[in-house]
């Protein structure tokens, strides 16, 4: 086993997290709630492993992991200065 509490299976053409107790055979949901069986053999690295990742999957282990998404969404005074910007430059354009 793993040392957090999930781990990333290919599955459907995307890789999901699944609970890192699920052993070969077991049945049980991905984070974002698919109905998995684990495969008794692992999956190849490559290209299954190359799968993109499931957005819905990254956010709940992101979530339960206490990270960031990825991109990190912007602070509100951001877009506020980001806004003040451009309405700096269209003044200047005229």
């Amino acid at each position: 086993m793993g040392i957090g509490p999930f781990r990333w299976l290919p599955y459907q053409s995307r890789r999901h997290a699944i609970p890192d107790s699920m052993a070969a055979n077991d049945e049980g949901r991905t984070l974002c709630g698919v109905a998995v069986r684990v495969p008794h053999d692992p999956p190849p690295r490559c290209p299954d492993g190359c799968w993109p990742t499931c957005r819905d999957c990254d956010g709940a282990w992101r979530e339960q992991e206490g990270i960031p998404v990825f991109p990190r969404p912007h602070r509100k005074a951001d877009k506020a200065s980001t806004a003040a910007a451009r309405q700096g430059s269209r003044r200047g354009r005229s």
